[in-house]
C-alpha cells in the first residue's frame, strides 16, 4: 500500500513537471519560426498543418497578429478547456498587449488546410520621439492605431502605391497576389521590411488584385 502511494505521488509530480516544462516562450515553440528580429520587431512565421496542435507557449510582448490563410482553429489556455473551433479570415489583423496581460495557450488546427499566421512582437518599449504621418489614400483601411504601431490594409490592382520616407519603419505582408518592390517580388505569405527614412514604392504588375497589410512601426 505504501509503495502504491509513493508511485501515485511520483506520477502526480511527473505530470506536473511535464506540464510546466511543456510551456515555452513563443519564440521557442517549434511552429513559431523567428524569421526576422531587429530593433523594431520579432517576426514569428507560423505554419500549422491540418489536425496539428502547437505546444503550450507563453506570449509576453505586445503583438500584432496577421492572418494569412482562411482556416478553422481553436485555442486552449493553460489549465482551461479548449475553445470551440472558429473560422479566421485571410487579411484580418489584431493587436494584443501580451506585455500587460501575458497568456499561455496552445493552438490547434481543426480545418483541412495549413493555418498560416504571422505573430509580430513589437520590440520597442516606446515609440520614436519623431512622429510619422498616417497614410491618407482613399483605398487604405486603418485597422490598428496605437502608440507603437499603425496597421493598414489595402488592395493593389495594376497600379502603384507610394509611402513617403519618415521616422517610422514599415513591414509589408502580402496577403494575396504579388507585390513588386525594391527590385523583388513579394508573393502571398511573404514579407519585406523597410527601415526608417526609406522611400517605398509598391507595384502590382499583374491584372489580378493583390491585398497587402503594412505595419507602420513608430
Amino acid at each position: 500500500m505504501k509503495n502504491i502511494k509513493c508511485i501515485f505521488q511520483f506520477l502526480i509530480i511527473f505530470i506536473a513537471y511535464n506540464n510546466i516544462s511543456a510551456q515555452v516562450p513563443v519564440i521557442k515553440e517549434p511552429h513559431h519560426k523567428p524569421v526576422l528580429v531587429n530593433d523594431y520587431i520579432r517576426l514569428l512565421d507560423v505554419h500549422l498543418n491540418a489536425g496539428d496542435t502547437t505546444q503550450y507557449h507563453v506570449h509576453a510582448a505586445p503583438s500584432v497578429i496577421v492572418i494569412i490563410s482562411n482556416s478553422t482553429i481553436g485555442i486552449q489556455k493553460f489549465g482551461e478547456a479548449p475553445s470551440a473551433p472558429g473560422d479566421v479570415t485571410a487579411g484580418s489583423t489584431s493587436f494584443v498587449d501580451y506585455k500587460a496581460n501575458p497568456v499561455t495557450h496552445r493552438v490547434y488546427n481543426s480545418g483541412n488546410n495549413i493555418f498560416h499566421v504571422m505573430d509580430i512582437e513589437l520590440a520597442k518599449a516606446n515609440p520614436s520621439p519623431d512622429s510619422c504621418n498616417a497614410l491618407q489614400e482613399n483605398n487604405v483601411e486603418t485597422a490598428i492605431n496605437n502608440n507603437l504601431v499603425r496597421v493598414y490594409k489595402f488592395d493593389l490592382a495594376d497600379n502603384a502605391f507610394h509611402i513617403n520616407k519618415s521616422s517610422c519603419a514599415h513591414l509589408l505582408v502580402c496577403i494575396s497576389g504579388k507585390v513588386n518592390t525594391s527590385n523583388k517580388t513579394i508573393a502571398t505569405g511573404e514579407y519585406a521590411f523597410f527601415n526608417s527614412n526609406t522611400d517605398i514604392i509598391l507595384h502590382n504588375k499583374n491584372e489580378d488584385k493583390s491585398t497587402c497589410v503594412v505595419l507602420e512601426l513608430k
